[in-house]
């Protein structure tokens, strides 16, 4: 119980720190395409990058399945642009 009180004393600042970083780095920013493999994810990339739409990805990766181990490393990536760029950027995804 006395090792629990100085852990969440530091956890929860860390935590809350960066919880406000995440959200004021994406605030402006819209998800337009989520990816569930990396060949999904490079060709939506790359189409972004020939229509000049810059963009962020957020990416979550399952580290219980890698090949490394036997397993299809599966990950998820969520591509993000700015608001004012959401039309033209579904519109090149989706052609």
């Amino acid at each position: 119980m006395n090792i629990l009180i100085p852990f969440l004393l530091m956890f929860v600042p860390v935590l809350l720190v960066f919880g406000i970083i995440d959200y004021f780095s994406y605030r402006n920013w819209t998800s337009v395409f989520t990816a569930f493999n990396d060949e999904d994810y490079f060709r939506a990339v790359s189409k972004l990058k020939q229509a000049g739409i810059r963009y962020k990805t957020k990416s979550l990766f399952n580290q219980t399945s890698t090949p490394m181990f036997g397993g299809n490393r599966q990950a998820q990536y969520e591509i993000f642009v700015k608001e004012q760029d959401v039309s033209i950027a579904s519109h090149k995804l989706n052609s």
